[in-house]
């Protein structure tokens, strides 16, 4: 299992938090068959209140092998920007 270490998401509710969990968990598995050698994985959210509306900033790195990748997305939608940080990384990792 890939150690995380998350920043920022002491912003979110439980229940988003669990949705979180459960996308990291179901990409982390993706990541971790291509990455044998995976070490640790940062995640950084911010949060951004724009005139009411709430937009959300994720920067992502993973590192393996003495090397690393990173990928950074925003969206209003978290789930989204989720989705959008863990398919940058698949792509370079393919």
């Amino acid at each position: 299992m890939i150690n995380l270490q998350t920043i920022g998401f002491e912003l979110l509710t439980e229940k988003t938090r669990n949705e979180f969990q459960k996308l990291f968990d179901e990409f982390s598995k993706k990541i971790e068959r291509k990455l044998k050698n995976a070490e640790s994985f940062k995640i950084h959210l911010k949060e951004y209140s724009l005139g009411g509306k709430t937009k959300f900033s994720i920067h992502a790195l993973i590192n393996y092998s003495g090397k690393s990748i990173e990928a950074d997305a925003a969206d209003w939608d978290l789930n989204r920007t989720v989705h959008k940080v863990f398919h940058k990384i698949e792509e370079q990792v393919e």
